[in-house]
């Protein structure tokens, strides 16, 4: 960890002078793209932890190399893994069986992103994106346990900025598509996640702002058959400097069905009284931050 730290200070010292792009939501993407020819270093670390018994927590990394195609387009490399540590936990998708105690680190995949900006909130009055990610993954990102998921997100991204580009507000619309083998059994399902945040500049390098974030999942892909609807909402806080940025997002769960999951293995319900605890954690805490290469960058995701 001390090393980390000693090698994430050195890059900042050492690197370009540079305007650093704007990450100013952890879980909402904004309708501006890195100009082209740049590169931008970005790393995700979110934290999730509690469930309905025993001890859960989780660490996933997303590291991405982003590079803007055109002024317009950019795309991305993502390395995706995760720290698991559970003790006493219970199978999500059967409550009535338990999941060995684990504590590990795996890689779990890889992804590509591709975000094209068909309208800028700064030069046309409100911002208009369309974002398309395939993903590859060799984990499930929940409990550890190998499993082949091939994903592919779109997002729907909206953007307008008020008082002179003080406020800015924005909104994604998510379909994620899943596919996924496991124990040589084939299943699919399909995400639909709605987000929606502001944040407001306090003074050039600071801004602040609140996040709703609304995670539903369909099995089968049948929109009729709605499994489970989770909500979260909770503040971030944005530094900006030339050099780099920091975003920290906080996410309690607020409300979340279903909360009666069945009945565990020691015969007791395993059951919340306000939130979705299969799928889902009690919070989330994401913490961002990104390092542009060269250039000068304004305004990003």
């Amino acid at each position: 960890m001390k090393f980390s730290i000693f090698l994430f200070a050195i890059t900042l010292w050492f690197i370009p002078k540079s305007y650093a792009s704007e990450g100013l939501f952890g879980y909402i993407y904004t309708a501006e793209t890195t100009p082209a020819q740049n590169w931008e270093y970005e790393q995700k670390q979110t934290f999730r932890s509690g469930k309905a018994r025993g001890n859960y927590s989780s660490l996933d990394l997303r590291n991405e190399i982003e590079y803007g195609i055109t002024d317009r387009l950019q795309s991305a490399l993502y390395l995706n893994s995760s720290y698991n540590n559970r003790a006493n936990q219970y199978n999500t998708e059967d409550v009535s069986k338990d999941l060995s105690d684990r504590s590990e680190f795996n890689v779990n995949g890889v992804s590509v992103e591709l975000l094209y900006r068909v309208l800028s909130p700064y030069k046309d009055g409100f911002g208009l994106a369309f974002y398309v990610e395939p993903e590859l993954s060799l984990r499930d990102r929940m409990s550890g346990d190998d499993k082949i998921e091939r994903a592919l997100e779109g997002r729907l991204i909206l953007q307008k900025n008020f008082l002179n580009d003080e406020l800015i507000t924005a909104a994604n619309l998510m379909l994620e598509p899943e596919w996924e083998k496991e124990d040589g059994e084939y299943a699919k399902e399909l995400w639909v996640e709605f987000t929606l945040g502001a944040s407001y500049r306090l003074q050039s390098n600071w801004s602040v702002g609140l996040e709703l974030r609304n995670h539903m999942e369909f099995p089968e892909m049948n929109m009729k058959n709605q499994e489970h609807s989770a909500y979260f909402a909770g503040p971030n806080v944005h530094y900006g400097s030339e050099n780099y940025w920091l975003n920290l997002t906080v996410l309690p769960q607020i409300a979340g069905w279903p909360r009666d999951l069945g009945t565990g293995s020691d015969g007791q319900a395993v059951t919340s009284n306000y939130a979705h605890l299969a799928q889902h954690e009690k919070f989330e805490i994401r913490l961002a931050f990104g390092i542009p290469i060269g250039g000068e960058h304004e305004h990003a995701h």
